[in-house]
C-alpha cells in the first residue's frame, strides 16, 4: 500500500499544499479530491494481453465472424441485432424443437466474448498443464461460446482433447434447428479455426436421453449427428448414460475435465451442485459436488473447471456483464483498488459536515 499512500499524499498536497490541515473550511476542495480520485478509480487501466493471448483472442472473433457470415448466407438465420449485437454468429433463437429449457439471452451473450479464451489458457497455466496433457471438455450446446473458446485454447496451449457434446441446447444458445452445435463444430473445423471432432453425441434433454425433447427435434439432431459423421450414444436411464460416459473417461484418463452448461449425467440429480462456485474446482469442492460426473472426477482427483453460473464467473474473473467485446485484459476485484477507494470514502465522510443537530 506504500505506493498509494504516496499517490493519495501526494495529491493531497497538490490541492492543499503540504501545510495545510484538513479541515471543514476546505469542504469545497474535498469534494473535488474525492471527484479525482473516483475517477481514477473508475478509469483504472485494463489488464494487459500477452502476444499469444490477443492471437487467441483474434482467432475466436474471426471464427465467430466466419458463422456469422454463414448465417447471413443462409435465408432467415441471421438474428436480429438487439439478439447478437456483436455479430458473433453463436447466438440462436428464442425456442425450436431442440430447445431444452429457457435461458438467458444476456448469458449467451456474455459468454461469446472472446476473452474466455484468455482465460481458459490462463486456467490451463495455473493448474500447470503442459502440451499433450489431456483435457476432456463436457459440454451441452447451451453455451457455443464458451465451448468454442475452450477448444480453441486448449488447441492453441497443445493439449489432447477429448471432446462430448449433449445435443440439444436452452434458448439462444445453438439450437437453431439449422445450426445446432454438430454443424457449427463441423464448419469451424472445415474452416480450420478448430481441428478436435466429438468422440460422441449424446441428445440431452431430461436425463440426457432426449427427455421433454419432441420427435421432431430428435430426428433433427440424429440427422445432424450422421451429417457428420459422429455416433450418438443412445441409452435408456441417467445412470446408463452416466456409466458410458465415464468408461470413455476411465479410458482417456484426463489431467482436467472442462465442464459447460447442465447435461443431466455431469452434473447429476444432487441439488447441491448448484452451490458450486464456477471456476476451477480441487477435490475440496467434492463435498458439494452432487453425484453427477463432476462429482466422480472431483473424487478423483481430477480437477474440474466448472461453467454454468455466468454471473457470478463475471463477477470472479472481471469479465464484462455486458455484450462489448474489447481485446484487453479482464479486471477481476483487486484490494489496493478497493482499499484506495474506501480510504477515499472514509475520510470524505470524517470531514465534510453534512449536517448539525440543533
Amino acid at each position: 500500500m506504500g505506493y498509494f499512500s504516496a499517490f493519495f499524499h501526494g495529491l493531497f498536497n497538490i490541492f492543499f499544499g503540504s501545510n495545510t490541515p484538513l479541515s471543514k473550511k476546505c469542504n469545497f476542495k474535498l469534494i473535488i479530491l474525492a471527484t479525482v480520485i473516483g475517477l481514477l478509480i473508475w478509469a483504472w487501466p485494463l489488464g494487459s494481453l500477452t502476444i499469444e493471448e490477443e492471437g487467441i483472442w483474434d482467432r475466436v472473433r474471426d471464427a465467430q465472424s466466419y458463422l456469422y457470415n454463414l448465417k447471413v448466407q443462409t435465408e432467415g438465420h441471421v438474428p436480429p441485432e438487439e439478439l447478437d449485437p456483436m455479430k458473433c454468429g453463436l447466438i440462436g433463437v428464442e425456442w425450436s424443437p431442440i430447445s431444452t429449457t429457457i435461458g438467458s439471452l444476456q448469458s449467451k451473450q456474455i459468454s461469446c466474448n472472446p476473452i474466455w479464451a484468455v482465460i481458459f489458457l490462463r486456467w490451463f497455466d495455473e493448474l500447470g498443464l503442459k502440451k499433450g496433457d489431456r483435457v476432456a471438455i463436457l459440454s451441452s450446446g447451451s453455451f457455443p461460446g464458451f465451448l468454442i473458446s475452450s477448444i480453441i485454447a486448449a488447441e492453441a496451449k497443445g493439449l489432447d482433447v477429448f471432446l462430448q457434446i449433449s445435443l440439444g441446447a436452452s434458448t439462444y444458445g445453438a439450437n437453431d434447428p439449422d445450426f445446432p452445435i454438430s454443424r457449427i463444430l463441423a464448419e469451424l473445423r472445415k474452416a480450420g479455426y478448430i481441428s478436435s471432432k466429438a468422440a460422441f453425441y449424446t441428445l440431452g434433454g431430461d436425463y440426457e436421453i432426449g427427455g421433454g425433447i419432441p420427435k421432431e427435434g430428435i430426428d433433427l439432431m440424429l440427422k445432424s449427428a450422421q451429417a457428420e459423421g459422429v455416433p450418438v450414444l443412445r441409452a435408456k436411464s441417467l445412470q446408463e448414460i452416466t456409466e458410458s460416459k465415464m468408461r470413455y473417461l476411465d479410458k482417456f484418463n484426463p489431467s482436467l475435465v472442462i465442464h459447460i452448461g447442465g447435461a443431466h449425467s455431469n452434473i447429476g440429480t444432487d441439488e447441491s451442485v448448484l452451490s458450486l462456485p464456477p471456476g476451477i474446482l480441487s477435490s475440496r469442492h467434492e463435498k458439494n459436488a452432487g453425484n453427477g460426473i463432476i462429482s466422480l472426477m472431483l473424487k478423483r482427483k481430477t480437477p474440474v473447471i466448472h461453467i454454468l453460473n455466468v454471473k457470478r464467473l463475471c463477477r470472479i474473473t472481471g469479465v464484462p456483464e455486458r455484450a462489448i467485446f474489447v481485446k484487453a485484459g479482464p479486471t477481476p476485484f483487486r484490494l489496493p483498488r478497493a482499499l484506495l477507494g474506501l480510504m477515499c470514502f472514509a475520510v470524505f465522510l470524517y470531514k465534510y459536515e453534512r449536517w448539525t443537530i440543533e
